[in-house]
């Protein structure tokens, strides 16, 4: 394996990264369109969550003249079906704890940057995950999501850590565009929206299978 990652700083994603939660994304995208008798199809959920688009893109005609109101209450549909579905459908991956206990037991640093709606932490308050973070940055806490570098640097700027000290864990094209405008390291994890070639396309500091794997390539100084 190649030599480890010397970091002061490790700051996660949520979705498809700690949390199990690209099914949830996929129901909520079913749910909420089919009652106007429109289909999001899972390929189109994987792409906008890999890209921070849209899931609802396209699937209204262009020359539809109620469009715009349709994509409004797709729009509302989804948002009020969230937590329900996030409750249902979504977990934490197996051994989160066990991962963040070891980077913490190396002295390092934790945080999330998400653009993921608060209810996800609700996922990690049971066994005190949640309290393992140092920082926390959500989308309603922040006015640029990535793949702009604002949610990366704000966090880092609370833990008082400097980029080229920290390391960002994503599951997507989009999370290794916003740690390179941050200017921080990146570790790209196969557990969520993006899978090994396109994310060996643009090039990660280490392509893992899960988060499983980082107390093996990471270090503190």
């Amino acid at each position: 394996m190649c030599c480890s990652l010397a970091v002061r700083a490790v700051l996660f994603d949520l979705d498809g990264t700690l949390v199990d939660s690209v099914g949830a994304y996929i129901e909520v995208a079913r749910v909420a369109a089919e009652p106007f008798g429109f289909e999001v199809t899972e390929e189109q959920v994987r792409l906008a969550l890999s890209s921070g688009g849209s899931f609802w893109k396209g699937i209204v005609p262009e020359d539809r003249s109620d469009g715009a109101a349709i994509l409004k209450a797709i729009s509302a549909n989804a948002a009020r079906e969230w937590p329900r579905i996030l409750r249902e459908h979504g977990k934490l991956f197996d051994g989160v704890l066990e991962t963040l206990d070891a980077l913490k037991g190396l002295g390092i640093l934790l945080g999330i940057v998400s653009g993921a709606r608060p209810e996800v932490l609700e996922l990690l308050r049971p066994n005190g995950v949640l309290e393992r973070f140092d920082a926390v940055v959500l989308g309603k806490d922040v006015s640029k999501s990535k793949p702009d570098p604002e949610g990366i640097l704000k966090c880092l700027d609370h833990l008082s850590v400097a980029p080229a000290d920290a390391l960002y864990v994503g599951d997507a094209p989009i999370d290794i565009f916003a740690s390179r405008a941050a200017g921080v390291r990146v570790v790209s994890v196969l557990t969520g929206a993006g899978d090994s070639a396109s994310l060996s396309m643009h090039a990660p500091d280490r392509l893992i299978p899960s988060h499983t794997v980082l107390p093996a390539i990471v270090t503190s100084f």
